[in-house]
């Protein structure tokens, strides 16, 4: 029987250099997030992206045209009923319809689902009521919010749910908080 002395060698330095690139695989492994729901640097992009274009959007909707009284925002808040209108389907107050056309038109046809909220004061607490909505928001989804300040001259028509919160001391009626939930669908 012939003895190597170098083919130990070269068995002992492969078992060595084989150990040492699994303990550099596992290393890499643990030390990489590698689940779907780990927040990735591409996720965070979309998601300011997302908040960027509801902001946007928002302002623009608040925005009172020349000739104007109020924003359409605040115009579809002013004639709402109280009622909460769910899907794509055209609703009532012309208004409200106005709004929800401008939201489908950007993020639904963009492949965007949006959910529309109000919030305001009431004499109990805080109240918040759907406006427009497209169901439950997935878990990446986004906020937007925009405040709009109700006065008394302005006729809101859901009366039974937003409360005149000054008892006509002033002409201050109540402030609605508008808040836009934006997710990828």
């Amino acid at each position: 029987m012939i003895r190597n002395e170098n083919a130990q060698l070269y068995t002992v330095e492969g078992i060595a250099s084989a150990m040492l690139l699994v303990l550099v695989v596992i290393f890499v492994v643990k030390a990489a997030p590698m689940t779907p729901n780990t927040s990735s640097a591409a996720h965070q992009y979309l998601a300011a992206q997302l908040e960027t274009q509801g902001q946007d959007l928002l302002i623009i909707l608040d925005y009172t045209p020349e000739g104007s009284l109020n924003s359409p925002l605040k115009q579809a808040i002013l004639d709402w009923r109280g009622v909460q209108f769910e899907g794509q389907s055209p609703v009532r107050p012309q208004s409200v319809n106005y709004t929800a056309s401008i939201l489908k038109e950007v993020m639904g046809d963009a492949g965007i689902a949006y959910n529309l909220e109000l919030s305001f004061d009431t004499h109990t607490g805080v109240a918040t009521y759907g406006m427009l909505w497209n169901g439950k928001p997935s878990d990446n989804a986004v906020t937007v919010s925009r405040k709009i300040i109700l006065h008394d001259d302005d006729g809101v028509v859901a009366t039974d749910k937003i409360p005149d919160m000054d008892s006509n001391a002033t002409r201050f009626y109540n402030i609605v908080d508008v808040r836009l939930t934006l997710w990828r669908m």
